[in-house]
């Protein structure tokens, strides 16, 4: 069914990110529900410090491979594109802590202390 298959699109969410260390939001132990019951989570994962997973290397090695031509994210880790993923291949749908748009030309800009090296350079305005 995959390989006949015209375009395949890939829905990621915490579940991809959790193994990472990252806590969710909503789970049981999540941010918010912890946040809601007047406790704090114990993780010490942060975002900079957050490596991709063999999933998130999966995913690339699947689009590299023309089997997945998209892949939809729900998280802002910024673990896609430091996985090596192209930002043509995917779609952020709340965003990337680490991604800043332009105001004077538009370009998205990724901060290079977590970017990928595909991302690092200078931007002019």
């Amino acid at each position: 069914m995959i390989r006949e298959a015209k375009c395949i699109v890939v829905h990621t969410g915490a579940g991809i990110s959790t193994s990472a260390g990252i806590p969710d939001f909503r789970g049981p132990n999540g941010v918010w529900t912890l946040e809601k019951q007047g406790k704090k989570s114990d993780t010490t994962m942060t975002f900079e410090s957050a490596q991709p997973t063999i999933t998130h290397m999966a995913l690339v090695a699947m689009v590299e491979a023309r089997i997945i031509q998209m892949i939809i994210s729900q998280n802002v880790d910024g673990l896609h594109l430091r996985s090596g993923l192209l930002r043509e291949n995917l779609a952020e749908l709340h965003g990337n802590v680490f991604m800043e748009r332009c105001e004077k030309c538009g370009k998205c800009i990724l901060d290079s202390g977590v970017a990928s090296p595909i991302w690092l350079g200078r931007h002019p305005t």
